[in-house]
């Protein structure tokens, strides 16, 4: 049973690992995906292989933000769930970090999720669902993946929260999953030896898979979740308890 048929599904950053997996996932449940990122090559393939909606957008724009979700809503008549992938790491020690970095992490990660939840908002029926993206880091703090990553996915955290406090009475619903060391191009920022060490990180002691993460989303998008909102799930294979 495809249980997203018919619905209309707007994923951020999803040609990245966990957004092609969860993109990928979205679409075999019967949504029509929007995929959005601001690698242009990357969403039109992915759109294409799909059969979904390619949406070049730079979420850190608030006119093309707008832009491309009035446009994508009003080709679809609504945006049932929204999946918040777009995200940044600056992996540097804090002491090495500079102002400009940090607010590009900050920019990416922290207001480009306000800004689509933003814009989303009024095109989300009731029964709809917010699904952003934390991480491990943001619960703990950060040194492999760094203090600015860290900081700005706490924020993403509590604003959720906010979100599902604000949506409710209009029946929507907002949750965040929280990953902890998953196997994506992502682990490319950092170095071999720090790679090699992350899964001794986790009770089960593995990385984890963007499959894992797009099962999650799917959770989180569909009515096996109706209940939940204000959640934070966490995905991490046991090392944050």
């Amino acid at each position: 049973m495809e249980r997203l048929s018919n619905r209309s599904v707007l994923v951020t950053g999803a040609t990245g690992g966990m957004g092609i997996a969860s993109v990928r996932a979205l679409a075999a449940e019967g949504a029509h995906v929007g995929v959005a990122d601001i690698n242009e090559p990357a969403v039109r393939a992915l759109a294409d292989e799909i059969g979904g909606t390619a949406l070049v957008l730079d979420v850190t724009s608030p006119e093309a933000v707008e832009r491309v979700v009035a446009d994508f809503a009003a080709a679809r008549g609504s945006v049932d769930v929204l999946v918040n992938f777009a995200g940044i790491v600056d992996p540097r020690r804090l002491d090495e970090i500079d102002p400009e970095s940090w607010s590009r992490v900050f920019d990416v990660n922290v207001r480009g999720t306000w800004l689509t939840c933003k814009a989303v908002l009024p095109f989300m029926p009731a029964g709809g669902s917010i699904v952003n993206i934390g991480s491990r880091a943001g619960l703990v703090g950060g040194t492999t993946s760094g203090a600015s990553y860290a900081a700005s996915k706490a924020a993403v955290i509590c604003f959720t929260k906010s979100i599902a406090k604000f949506a409710a009475p209009k029946g929507i619903r907002a949750n965040v999953i929280n990953p902890g060391c998953i196997d994506t191009p992502m682990l490319e920022h950092f170095p071999a030896e720090v790679v090699a060490a992350m899964p001794g990180q986790a009770a089960l002691g593995r990385l984890g898979s963007a499959d894992e993460i797009a099962d999650s989303v799917i959770f989180l998008a569909t009515d096996a979740s109706s209940f939940m909102t204000g959640a934070a799930l966490n995905v991490n294979g046991g090392s944050h308890m």
